[in-house]
């Protein structure tokens, strides 16, 4: 309390020291009391009112961002000057908070990058500090919706572009966003700041996919409890229903965030330079701007919350695909977050240079947090484009008709993409060696880096990739859970750094593996070190040796990335880790030679028949390499005589009729791939396999609609050493 009235005080002086500038926050201390404006009402579209909250005015008792900082002598007065000396003090004030271990989120570290462009989507670039600043029109206005609940969630449902990137880290953003420019005293800025801290409210974000059905969009949002649902114009047939339904506010969110008096405010559309700083605009970092504050010596970022906060705080609810059973929305903080950009940008040397082309998802850690927040945080361009689309995606990998600022050099997808980005090459450049000479000599020298992951990657389609852009892909291993845990190596210089068909990879800096082997007890911990092994940045080290065991088991993760907690699930997340904190991946991996290779979900994948262990995985790797299939899933039933029998389910290549395909001659052809235990038991023959968005399989679901409930007892092994389905699923 008695730091509240200092504050007034001081408030109160410098209206009578700086005149009507200084009455920023009347509207805070309003003639009903100096905590009138906590009982606020809060409009809501619609015109509905919700009551504020009351709040403790306790200050938070860790020492405050703004203390212990040295940032440097006052700018000098030349504007050009000005500008780069505030950008050399902010850039040391975010080291400074790095130090001390404290989180700089990347919406912080748009300011670091300014004009330079950010996104580019099918309305036109927008830099780095028009990014921003749209974030905080629209972080107010959340404010406003939401009122004042500590850690409330917003979901939002927005498509392929800029406007997701609003969206997600508005909600990051301070909810308390308003004119702090003018205090007469650097000690009334700081205990002003201590109250704002110990009453803050930010929003977990909770993005939604579009092309999920509506009863389950309604199961997230209600999981969640979100207190806001944000859409765009174009979803808003599917958002309103919904919104309605379930009581909750609604918000739209367009590319008028963005626009200023009539214009694109320091960027353009249609290909202009986004980049460009206009002549007459003051610096963006210039106080007046509203973007920083300079107190004395002191500079503070503008109505964002401090490192500390950050530290502590959770930020995104993703929910896991159900794969292997309901949804969870797994709760991931900004530590979370931090950890997880740190490393991927260490081990895959990701750079301000880089221009990522995006076609994923952006509810998945794959894409929202790698192929997104990832360039963006270190200041790097990210081009989305609204969907996948292979003719699209060769276009921009070739520089097809595109303008320099719309080149890209990293790419990442799923190996479903590059399945159906091989199909287009093979129709359109196949037949012309010139134009395949073209396409192998553009990718080696022009594209930097490519990525596969969320699904298992065939081998087929690895070897044919390198074939065709002399690219070996980089696979890594993954979950929702915790974020990227495993990686093949960038630099690839030899038998101890290079990218095998199949394997992963060893752990990223930060994160810890082990693999334990469950019969005999037997444990393998491996760690990821940053500049040592796989990561070191610079030739790798001869002396150092690999590790010669070999080891097949269950696989463990633990590190900075780890989430904290599944949504509301107390004991299904203490039942996911074990006595030592270690997280269970429910995967089952083999290191060998080096490499971990990940041979399949636990539950579904490792098929135990006739006293083997089976991986559904390397099973599905051999069948993938027959001409004849297009894809295949591998599933174990229930079997008498096998305890579980192998399954193929395969779909074949447009060109091969079913009835000319001889599934005696697949296997015949299989005794010579695998072992004779893993040869399947029963082929299935489909029209069609399904995915998910992601390009993986829900193989309870899979068996469900081929078996419905005849998988639930034992059943004999058929005579038939083979059988063909006659119908798509």
């Amino acid at each position: 309390m008695t730091k509240f009235m200092l504050a007034r005080r001081c408030l109160e002086v410098a209206t009578d020291t700086l005149g009507t500038a200084a009455n920023t926050l009347a509207p805070r201390l309003s003639a009903a009391g100096p905590f009138g404006w906590m009982k606020q009402y809060h409009t809501l579209p619609g015109g509905v009112r919700s009551p504020g909250r009351t709040y403790s005015t306790q200050t938070d008792s860790r020492k405050s961002a703004t203390q212990g900082f040295d940032d440097g002598d006052r700018p000098p007065v030349d504007p050009e000057a000005v500008h780069a000396d505030l950008l050399r003090r902010l850039t040391k004030l975010y080291e400074q908070e790095v130090a001390r271990e404290l989180i700089v989120p990347p919406f912080k570290r748009a300011l670091l990058y300014g004009e330079k462009a950010a996104v580019h989507d099918q309305v036109g670039d927008f830099t780095f500090i028009q990014l921003y600043e749209a974030v905080k029109r629209l972080a107010a206005q959340i404010s406003k919706c939401c009122g004042s609940a500590s850690q409330s969630r917003v979901a939002f449902l927005c498509p392929n572009n800029i406007t997701y990137v609003i969206s997600q880290w508005a909600c990051w953003f301070s909810g308390q966003v308003g004119k702090t420019s003018h205090y007469c005293c650097l000690q009334c800025f700081v205990i002003y700041y201590e109250i704002i801290f110990s009453i803050a409210y930010l929003f977990l974000a909770v993005p939604l996919n579009a092309k999920y059905p509506a009863d389950l969009l309604e199961y997230y949002i209600k999981d969640s409890d979100a207190s806001l649902l944000l859409t765009t114009p174009e979803f808003l047939p599917l958002a309103e229903p919904l919104a309605a339904k379930l009581q909750k506010p609604l918000l739209v969110v367009n590319h008028d965030l963005i626009h200023t008096n009539g214009g694109v405010a320091g960027g353009t559309t249609n290909g202009g330079d986004a980049a460009a700083p206009m002549a007459d605009v003051v610096s963006y970092l210039d106080p007046t701007r509203e973007n920083l504050l300079q107190l004395n010596d002191t500079l503070v970022v503008e109505s964002a919350l401090n490192g500390e906060f950050y530290r502590d705080a959770n930020a995104l609810i993703l929910y896991t695909s159900g794969t292997t059973g309901k949804p969870k929305g797994v709760v991931l903080s900004y530590a979370n977050l931090d950890a997880q950009l740190r490393a991927l940008a260490h081990a895959w040397q990701v750079s301000a240079t880089d221009s990522v082309l995006h076609t994923l998802p952006l509810n998945h850690v794959h894409g929202t947090i790698n192929a997104l927040n990832l360039p963006l945080a270190v200041g790097a361009k990210c081009v989305m484009l609204p969907k996948f689309d292979s003719s699209s995606v060769w276009s921009y990998l070739l520089n097809v008709n595109m303008t320099t600022k719309e080149r890209v050099n990293v790419f990442m997808g799923v190996p479903t993409m590059y399945g159906l980005l091989i199909r287009e090459y093979d129709s359109v450049f196949g037949k012309n060696a010139r134009m395949c000479d073209y396409v192998k000599t553009h990718c080696k020298n022009k594209i930097r880096l490519m990525i596969s992951g969320s699904a298992p990657l065939p081998g087929n389609i690895f070897a044919r990739w390198n074939e065709i852009t002399g690219h070996r892909l980089l696979e890594r291993y993954g979950m929702t859970e915790i974020g990227m845990a495993i990686s093949n190596p960038y630099v690839q210089d030899g038998e101890q750094r290079s990218r095998k068909q199949g394997c992963v990879g060893m752990p990223l800096p930060g994160v810890s593996v082990r693999i334990v082997e469950q019969e005999s007890g037997r444990t393998l911990t491996l760690e990821g070190r940053e500049n040592e092994g796989f990561w070191k940045s610079g030739a790798a080290d001869s002396s150092s040796k690999q590790q010669e065991e070999t080891i097949a088991g269950q696989l463990y993760v633990k590190g900075r990335s780890v989430f904290r907690e599944y949504w509301q699930k107390p004991q299904e997340t203490a039942s996911e880790f074990d006595a030592d904190g270690w997280f269970r991946t429910g995967d089952t991996a083999r290191y060998e030679n080096g490499t971990i290779r990940i041979l399949g979900r636990t539950s579904v994948d490792i098929i135990k028949s006739g006293g083997f262990k089976l991986s559904a995985l390397e099973i599905e790797t051999a069948l993938h390499e027959h001409p004849d299939t297009s894809d295949v899933a591998v599933l174990g039933l229930p079997d008498e005589t096998w305890g579980q029998r192998v399954v193929a389910v395969i779909s074949l290549r447009d060109h091969v009729a079913a009835e000319s395909f001889s599934i005696p001659k697949l296997l015949v052809w299989l005794e010579q791939k695998l072992p004779k235990q893993a040869i399947p038991k029963e082929v299935r023959l489909v029209g069609e396999i399904p995915r998910n968005a992601m390009g993986k399989i829900n193989k309870r679901e899979l068996i469900d609609r081929l078996y419905g409930d005849s998988t639930a007892t034992a059943t004999p092994t058929p005579p038939a050493s083979s059988t063909a389905g006659d119908g798509k699923p």
